[in-house]
């Protein structure tokens, strides 16, 4: 890399041999930042971009975070903390707006609404066949229902969550991990707590629907016209092609019906590659993962979940996951003044949203049991 180059990107403020102004040069970082924590490199290689970070936050320091003593790394953080955690907020903030990215369930059935840029957190029902808000809020997976009425806008209710920083901070700065894996430890346990709401709040809000989509069919040789039968009203009802969603435990059940003789070189190829298929007689399966009870080993579903296979229109309309990031994010800490009595420091960004599930249209369930 070019010396002056990296001299000019490494800079914290307006560099004279540079040329390049403080907000050009803080642009630039962020845009290295920002692409690195998606996994990006094509400007400067991994190696050469956790270089440059790593010497944005020495140069805030004034000297190497590396090689220096635990004392002095604590002087650091007290001192620099505020210009610190204005960086890694940034880039957590942006991967709390696109951290699912491609998932195929959330690109078809969440509508996000990101209030930093300026959005109102109101979502308006249309008249349409149920209506029902299930919310999930808090830091636990209760879901509370409440009804809302035809032609109503609505807010979601938002609550605070937390992310501790500073110990995959101090791992970053050491050279232990590169700045990507930095902000992915930050973001896991929040991505895990958004999907494991999601899922959970979606797969209680089958109680809403009319008992005439409600099946109940142990998948077998024997029912596999009740089978297509049952999929076949729903799609009548809603006037849609339809998309089968469930966990693996339910899904499996249908296509262990499926002869092997019958499965195509790339269905053997599918399952071989993928442990499951992705069709089953024509239509398209999409699977939900396993959730625990927060901060257990324990399954969330219940037995009927686990065994539930929902029977959703294909609609880019039909997005019945409301999420809202408020966009309010702060910073706390603790250990620094020696409240703990020991060298422990405990920092953490917190943020703010809300997850809802409404239902405004029709769709069906297959209790597989």
């Amino acid at each position: 890399m070019n010396v002056l180059r990296f001299a000019e990107l490494t800079s914290a403020f307006n560099d004279a041999e540079s040329g390049m102004t403080a907000q050009e040069n803080a642009d630039k970082i962020t845009s290295i930042m920002l692409d690195a924590s998606h996994g990006v490199y094509e400007e400067y290689s991994k190696e050469e971009t956790n270089k440059i970070i790593r010497n944005l936050f020495n140069k805030i320091s004034g000297f190497d975070f590396k090689t220096a003593t635990p004392m002095l790394r604590r002087q650091d953080w007290r001192d620099h903390k505020n210009a610190y955690y204005t960086i890694i907020e940034d880039v957590v903030v942006d991967k709390l707006n696109s951290g699912w990215g491609e998932d195929p369930f959330f690109e078809a059935y969440v509508e996000e609404k990101n209030l930093a840029l300026g959005d109102k957190n109101e979502f308006y029902v249309d008249e349409n066949s149920l209506l029902q808000v299930s919310k999930f809020a808090g830091n636990h997976h209760d879901v509370v229902a409440q009804k809302v009425g035809f032609g109503k806008s609505f807010s979601v209710d938002t609550s605070w969550y937390a992310v501790k920083v500073y110990n995959d901070y101090e791992l970053f700065r050491a050279g232990k991990i590169d700045f990507a894996a930095m902000i992915d430890k930050m973001y896991k346990s929040i991505e895990k707590y958004r999907r494991d709401a999601i899922f959970t709040a979606f797969m209680g809000a089958n109680q809403t629907l009319p008992a005439d989509l409600r099946f109940d069919i142990t998948p077998s040789a024997s029912t596999m016209a009740d089978l297509k039968d049952a999929i076949e009203d729903v799609k009548a009802a809603t006037g849609k092609e339809v998309v089968l969603v469930g966990r693996e435990t339910a899904l499996s059940k249908l296509t262990a019906l499926v002869s092997y003789d019958c499965w195509s070189e790339s269905m053997k190829n599918e399952k071989y590659e993928t442990g499951k298929l992705g069709k089953w007689e024509g239509y398209d399966l999409m699977y939900i993962p396993r959730v625990n009870e927060l901060n257990t080993r324990t399954d969330a579903f219940t037995d009927e979940q686990k065994n539930l296979i929902m029977i959703l229109p294909v609609d880019p309309e039909f997005k019945p996951i409301k999420r809202v990031n408020e966009g309010d994010v702060a910073f706390y800490e603790d250990g620094m003044d020696g409240s703990k009595k020991n060298m422990l420091v405990s920092a953490e960004i917190a943020y703010k949203e809300g997850i809802a599930v409404v239902i405004n249209q029709l769709y069906g369930t297959i209790d597989v049991r």
